[in-house]
């Protein structure tokens, strides 16, 4: 304290009695009326000066963060690809103690270790902060309008100790140990349909990233619990059920028709080629 009054005393000398000074200290308007450099027009100049230019390759392609509730539990993949992966929703608010701020959902994408940790010990409700490069995909939705959403390629996920009391009144309360085996049962079925739903608007969103088995199944060339779509590079698959929604089949015609249409031009092209083969060309 005595080498702090010593350093405030020249200070003092310095300023006149107008000087702004809070309890022996000088403001940082006071200070900088006593530093010329700070106060030039060169230095002002050089801390606008235009920010440095970075490799690309030395950057987080697109990284984003977040900090939020979950509000699905974790599903894994479906598919024989031997690399984990899985996914769920996270909800985040705008502005975190406000209770009446707006709110959005993200999809986070799990793959690998984290995948399988995120399915061991992710709940919904669960409070959390996650990272990672930002991506998006199409969904089709029941009018057949594609839309696009945004997603998370989670790199890295924590658990946030919560001292709010507005997010934890949004946990529900538990139904303790008296739930039941059905309801559990009901619930299973239920989200494994929705995982289908989303499953097929994968599929639509990009329908050349599939296999199509279904004329191979017909012909008996593969067996026929064989899956009807497969991923060709996650190797996820859908099979055709009595309860797909009707636009499911919707879709699926406009895209018997579309395939059908190329191969008919795939067909005239063929053809063409054929005969462009008959003359000799000089170019």
């Amino acid at each position: 304290m005595k080498s702090l009054s010593r350093f405030q005393t020249p200070l003092r000398r310095l300023l006149s009695s107008s000087s702004p000074i809070v309890d022996g200290t000088l403001t940082l308007a006071a200070a900088r009326r006593l530093d010329p450099v700070e106060d030039s027009p060169v230095y002002r100049r050089s801390m606008l000066r235009r920010p440095p230019v970075e490799n690309w390759r030395r950057l987080h392609r697109n990284s984003c963060s977040f900090i939020g509730t979950v509000v699905r539990p974790v599903i894994r993949n479906t598919g024989d690809n031997p690399t984990s992966s899985s996914y769920t929703l996270l909800e985040v608010k705008s502005t975190p103690r406000n209770m009446g701020s707006s709110t959005f959902r993200i999809l986070l994408s799990m793959r690998d270790e984290i995948s399988e940790i995120c399915l061991r010990h992710l709940q919904p409700n669960d409070y959390i902060y996650v990272s990672g490069p930002l991506g998006s995909y199409e969904k089709v939705d029941l009018s057949g309008k594609r839309k696009v959403f945004y997603k998370v390629l989670v790199m890295d996920l924590n658990f946030v100790r919560c001292n709010d009391p507005n997010q934890i009144a949004l946990k529900p309360a538990s139904s303790g140990a008296g739930e039941s085996t059905s309801s559990k049962g009901s619930l299973d079925s239920e989200e494994k349909f929705r995982a289908r739903l989303r499953l097929w608007q994968v599929f639509f969103a990009n329908v050349y990233e599939w296999w199509d088995n279904r004329k191979e199944k017909r012909e008996g060339k593969l067996n026929p619990n064989y899956p009807d779509f497969k991923h060709k590079d996650t190797k996820e698959c859908l099979w055709l059920h009595p309860d797909d929604p009707p636009w499911v089949r919707k879709q699926l015609q406009l895209y018997d028709s579309k395939m059908a249409g190329c191969s008919r031009s795939r067909s005239q092209l063929d053809t063409f080629g054929s005969k462009l083969g008959d003359f000799d060309l000089d170019f």
